[in-house]
Parts: structure tokens; C-alpha cells; sequence
């Protein structure tokens, strides 16, 4: 891909572009859903082909009208210092965007997108509304607005600090460095080894019991969809995992998987706040387990699906998915010292206290929890904002406290269940001057 000419983006005052014409048609997709369901339930029902033909041609022209208005009604523009976008259809809105508050650039391509070889750019930028979106460009020209949006937002905060620069002088892009692939095999595995294979399997042999002792389907029809349901997410996650790639870029890596829908977001290591690493029962004597990553300003957990946003290695042997969390972190999570609960605490958490764990050093916070899914979640100290020390009701019967190393809202939260009060005392004094001194800047020797 050739480098674009910042100049042939970066409008003038006055100056808007249009997404790509094809854009209704990528959006189509749920009016092609929509026209199928109404004739399908004409024809179904009551047998009219005729009346479904025309309520299905119907509900495509109103789709139809409505995508191409709403994209004549978008149009964007690219300045020194904003990305300004105008939509709306009846209600007009205008956002405005400031460059330096860009923090990544995904590049995504759903199934209909790709085949007509458009891409979405999802923007994320540290303000409340963490995503902007523009959809849909040209593949290529997705690309090249991604990289001069970049290069103008490091112009703009180079500015911003006072240093001095030439404008529109960008250094030339650099190539992902492929760091991880993960194989079919992997994948597989780690379906198979999953609670949902195992929820599908039982309630199949539910169903099929019920079908050998005579029960008719309408007796269960919730099973029915149940399993229909259970299935059709083991699907979405192998498609969602198909072909996953870790790349290295020059801010941190670079995560892109998908069979019919693509999907590229960056991980700036620079706003890492801190790493997950869960392993499930059934994948622990496999050697498996999953990264996920807690990163500041951009999307939070809970995307839609397993293959959520913030998720880097989905399934991995465990001492890759370990090494590669270190070398993030920037520091040994087997280095850092961890205490369990005293034995008391065996009174609020009777099979799961064997597997508490809290502890750090002077630039790590490591805790685990989690019975069937064992969670570790670790956090740079220079990270923390706070600790503070919990005691409940119970856990002052029990003489027990819980000290919490709060960070910024995300996916990743360490803390130390029923630990004993003076323990709790001794790591929140501790903790937080060991924070403090991770927050100074380090002198250059």
C-alpha cells in the first residue's frame, strides 16, 4: 500500500467528503433480514406469494430510500485539529472530534462490507462517548484516512507540548511484525473444553432421552431453542476466532481475526492499565488459557460475543499466554510474592480459598480468584490509583478485610479477599507508597 499524501485528506476550511457510494448496500443487511422474514411469514401463514413478494419488495425500496439518504446526509472532513462528521436523516447532528483526544483507529470489515471491499474505521478517543465510527470507505481509503488521522493527531499534541515540528511530515508507516497465530488446533481445543460444549452435550442428551421415551417436541420446546441457541454461539466464536493474528506495531500490538468479518484493533502498551489471564477448568490439563487486555480511554469488556474488544489471545498455551503478558507488563508476575487467606476465611469462601491470592512488589499487583474459571489479574503499580482497606460485617466477626488496588474502570480489578486485618493494614501503608514511588519518572543514568 502506497503511503497517501496527507494534503489529498486533510481538508480545507469548507471542504467535506461523502463514504463510499456502496455504503446503503453494506447496510442492507438487516432489510434483507427484514424482507425476508415478512414474505417468509406471508408465505408460511397464508400462502400468498403475491402479497409476500409485494411486502417484501416494499420493506427493500423503504430500506433502499432510507440508506441512501442517510448517506447523502453524511458527509466528514479531516482539518489540522478536528474530524468533524455530519449525519443525520430528519435530525441533523454534527460531531466534532479533537485529533490530539484520538487514541486508536480499528479498521473493521463485517461479511457484507468485505465482499464489496468497503471497511469501517471505529475511533476511539478519550471522551464519554469513547467511539466514533465512519462507515463505510473504500478498503484503501480507509487505510490511508486511518494513517494520516494518526499522523495529524501526533502533529497536533506535538504542538499542543510545544515542540517543534514541520506539519504534514510524517515518518513512513511500518509493518505489523507477526508475533502469534493461533491454529485451528488451538481453537478446537478450547471449544470442546468449554462450559457451553459441555451445557450442549447434556441438554442434547436430555432432548434425546426425551425423544426415546416417546414426548412429543412441543413438550420441550425450550430445550429446543436452548440447544438451537448454545449452538449457534459455539459457532460464532469459532467463526469470531477464525484466523487470529498478534502482530507487533510501533505503539503495541495489533490484533486482527475473523472469517467473513474482519476485525484489526491496536493495543497501545502506553495506556495499558493491566492484563487478565483466565483459565477454565476444562482447558486447565490442556495447558490453555486466554489474554485479555485492560486499556485506558478506549472500549471496555463486555463486547458483543466472546470475542469482545478487549481480548488479545483468546486461546493459547498457558506459558505463551504468560510470557506475552509479561513482556506487556513490563515486568515477572512469577516474581512477585503471593499470600493466601487464613483459614477462617474458609467460612465465607469454603471451596474457593485455596485459590485466593493477592500480593505485590515494587511494580506489580497480582491477585487470583476463581474456582472453575481461575482468574489472574496483574497491575503495574504506576497504574494504581488507590487502595483502600473493606471490612463487612461478617468479615469483622471473622476478623477478615479485603484491600482493593483500584485502577481505571475496565475489565481488570486486583484485590485481596479476607486477608487478616493487620495484613490488609500493612499492604494498603505499603502499597501505597510503593505506588508513589512507581508513579516518579525515572532518572537516566
Amino acid at each position: 500500500m502506497s503511503e497517501p499524501d496527507p494534503e489529498s485528506v486533510v481538508a480545507p476550511e469548507g471542504e467535506f467528503r461523502r463514504l463510499s457510494p456502496l455504503t446503503p448496500i453494506a447496510r442492507s443487511a438487516i432489510f434483507l433480514a427484514a424482507a425476508v422474514y415478512t414474505g417468509g411469514r406471508q408465505v408460511i401463514e397464508e400462502r400468498q406469494f403475491t402479497g409476500a413478494a409485494i411486502a417484501a419488495a416494499a420493506v427493500l425500496v423503504a430500506g433502499g430510500v432510507f440508506g441512501f439518504a442517510s448517506w447523502y446526509r453524511t458527509r466528514f472532513r479531516i482539518t489540522g485539529t478536528e474530524l468533524r462528521i455530519d449525519t443525520g436523516v430528519v435530525n441533523r447532528r454534527s460531531r466534532r472530534v479533537r485529533l490530539d483526544r484520538i487514541l486508536e483507529i480499528g479498521v473493521n470489515q463485517p461479511f457484507l462490507a468485505r465482499v464489496l471491499g468497503l471497511a469501517e474505521l471505529k475511533i476511539e478517543t478519550a471522551t464519554t462517548e469513547a467511539e466514533v465510527s465512519l462507515a463505510y470507505l473504500p478498503l484503501r481509503e480507509a487505510h490511508e484516512v486511518r494513517q494520516v488521522l494518526l499522523e495529524q493527531r501526533d502533529i497536533a499534541r506535538a504542538q499542543d507540548a510545544g515542540v517543534a515540528g514541520a506539519p504534514g511530515v510524517a515518518p513512513p508507516p511500518v509493518e505489523p511484525v507477526p508475533l502469534v497465530r493461533v491454529p485451528l488446533s488451538w481453537q478446537v481445543k478450547g471449544l470442546l473444553a468449554s462450559g457451553e460444549t459441555v451445557g450442549l452435550l447434556l441438554l442434547g442428551f436430555v432432548i434425546g432421552g426425551m425423544l426415546a421415551a416417546g414426548l412429543s417436541l412441543g413438550a420441550f420446546g425450550i430445550g429446543l431453542a436452548t440447544f438451537g441457541g448454545a449452538a449457534l454461539s459455539l459457532l460464532r466464536k469459532l467463526v469470531g476466532w477464525w484466523d487470529w493474528r498478534v502482530a507487533v506495531v510501533p505503539t503495541g500490538i495489533q490484533v486482527r481475526h475473523g472469517m467473513f468479518s474482519l476485525t484489526t484493533r491496536t493495543f497501545n502498551v502506553e495506556r495499558l492499565q493491566g492484563v487478565r489471564i483466565t483459565e477454565p477448568l476444562l482447558q486447565r490439563p490442556l495447558g490453555l488459557a486466554r489474554l485479555e487486555l485492560s486499556v485506558a480511554g478506549g472500549m471496555k469488556d463486555g463486547g458483543p460475543g466472546d470475542e469482545g474488544s478487549g481480548i488479545a489471545l483468546p486461546v493459547a498455551p498457558r506459558e505463551l499466554v504468560w510470557r506475552l503478558a509479561a513482556d506487556l507488563i513490563g515486568a515477572d508476575p512469577s516474581a512477585v510474592p503471593t499470600t493466601a487467606p487464613p483459614r477462617r476465611a474458609s467460612w465465607l469462601r469454603p471451596f474457593a480459598r485455596p485459590w485466593l491470592a493477592f500480593g505485590m512488589d515494587d511494580r506489580l499487583v497480582v491477585s487470583r480468584a476463581g474456582l472453575f474459571a481461575r482468574r489472574t489479574d496483574l497491575v503495574p503499580l504506576a497504574r494504581v490509583q488507590s487502595l483502600r482497606l473493606t471490612q463487612g460485617p461478617v468479615q469483622r466477626w471473622l476478623r477478615l478485610a479485603s484491600v482493593h488496588a483500584d485502577s481505571p474502570v475496565g475489565l481488570v480489578h486486583t484485590q485481596g479477599q479476607h486477608r487478616d486485618p493487620a495484613e490488609a493494614r500493612w499492604l494498603v501503608e505499603v502499597g501505597v507508597e510503593r505506588a508513589r514511588v512507581a508513579r516518579m519518572p525515572r532518572a537516566v543514568i
